[in-house]
């Protein structure tokens, strides 16, 4: 017995969807079996599935086969090769029995008239196939051998390539504060459709053996919106964060869809800028806490995060800069990179450097000048190799490891500050002779 089974079965989908770029598709569909041996085909399944990954519930499958051999001009001709077709006159409707002999390209056929004997090449008449050739299909489709078995209902999960997701952040910076929108972007490249499904998102690095880092999304702009709630429930689930769709969706192939996860209003934000001695460069930095006092303090996924701020002139917004984030926990800072500052320069030298008693003294010094209309927040890092010390310094600093020093240096408008340090390094060596 052979039954065919389609997604207008389907009862009830769910997708779960990885930031890897894969997913888990859960499905239950009606079936009839009556107790006897059947060829079922389950048609309507991802065309990038994963074979190995497939659970079945509810039946009893012997052997079943994943079969891909869709119908096209040249596999259907192939399969009629030595076979009866006909050949129909476009204006009398007239219909000649004939075999064909061969294919030869792309609507270049060899056929011999049935009565005549005739051979016919590259005729302009219409080529009739009987019926769809055993072996070739619509659609990709599981063809499963099932044990005798009464039920009504079959439950299939499996993994399949194609299905992935990422976060887009918008920012938008007001005076102390921020505004930020968070959209997950869904996309489905699987090869098929899942109607009215119960979506899932994953947040966190799963290990899989496979090729491939991910996927590129394009770049999007979307406004912050004061009204808009988050359409989806956020929880820890194992050591990963998973975000569930509140309302069942429609994925389409081929679709990109985009879903709210996150706004949040009027968090504090700090902004300064950092110094870069080795390309010379004034990076602009946008810090804010992850917390739950300032606004936040919730999971949030890796992506990437694009601000925007309004021109007061005519308050529109106007895009400054973006950055990525990667997977990031409640109670920590997130600092994105906007851009590199016009207004601020600086010079960085080393003033001298001398040995005494084993000790090898250096001595910077780094201008920084502010050319803005307000004061300016710089921060800059100095590498330290072997055992050091400080000798002297024009400004407060502090050890970020025992390698790096970081000032802070508040800078005035429209002027410039000069840090000035000295620090020695033991370059003495104890030699120890065993008696």
């Amino acid at each position: 017995m052979k039954m065919i089974s389609t997604a207008a079965d389907t009862k009830d989908i769910s997708v779960t969807i990885y930031n890897c770029g894969f997913g888990v598709v859960k499905e239950t569909r009606d079936v009839n079996l009556s107790g006897v041996e059947t060829e079922l085909i389950f048609a309507d399944v991802a065309q990038q599935i994963e074979v190995d990954s497939l659970l079945v519930e509810g039946l009893n499958v012997l052997e079943f086969n994943y079969d891909y051999d869709l119908v096209s001009k040249e596999k259907l001709l192939k399969k009629y090769i030595d076979k009866e077709v006909f050949l129909k006159d476009r204006e009398t409707g007239e219909k000649k029995n004939c075999r064909l002999l061969s294919v030869e390209g792309p609507g270049r056929c060899v056929l011999e008239d049935n009565a005549t004997k005739e051979i016919y090449i590259e005729t302009q008449e219409e080529l009739i196939l009987p019926s769809l050739p055993s072996g070739l299909i619509v659609k990709p489709a599981l063809v499963w051998k099932i044990a005798p078995a009464i039920t009504d209902k079959v439950k299939v999960s499996y993994l399949s390539q194609g299905l992935s997701w990422c976060v887009n952040y918008v920012i938008e910076l007001l005076e102390r504060t921020l505004n930020i929108t968070g959209w997950a972007e869904i996309d489905n490249q699987c090869g098929t459709t899942f109607e009215n499904a119960k979506v899932k998102l994953i947040a966190g690095d799963i290990n899989r053996i496979q090729d491939g880092d991910g996927f590129e999304v394009e770049d999007r702009m979307y406004v912050s919106e004061p009204a808009a709630a988050p359409q989806a429930e956020e929880k820890s689930f194992f050591d990963y964060h998973m975000y569930t769709l509140k309302n069942r969706t429609t994925l389409k192939n081929n679709q990109t869809k985009q879903i709210n996860i996150l706004n949040s209003l009027n968090i504090p934000y700090k902004k300064y800028y950092k110094l870069n001695t080795y390309d010379k460069k004034v990076n602009i930095i946008i810090e804010f806490a992850n917390k739950k006092e300032s606004g936040l303090g919730i999971a949030m996924p890796k992506g990437k995060v694009k601000l925007y701020k309004a021109d007061t002139s005519d308050n529109s917004l106007e895009f400054i800069g973006e950055d990525a984030i990667e997977h990031t926990p409640k109670d920590e800072d997130i600092k994105l990179t906007v851009g590199n500052a016009f207004d601020i320069t600086f010079t960085f030298e080393e003033i001298h450097r001398k040995r005494i008693n084993g000790f090898d003294f250096y001595k910077y010094e780094c201008i920084i000048k502010n050319h803005k209309e307000e004061p300016a927040e710089v921060h800059f890092e100095h590498h330290v190799w072997g055992v050091w010390e400080m000798v002297s310094s024009t400004h407060d600093y502090h050890k970020k490891t025992s390698s790096i020093i970081e000032f802070n240096v508040n800078v005035l408008s429209d002027s410039e500050a000069k840090v000035e340090f000295e620090y020695k390094i033991d370059r003495r060596t104890e030699i120890f002779v065993k008696r």
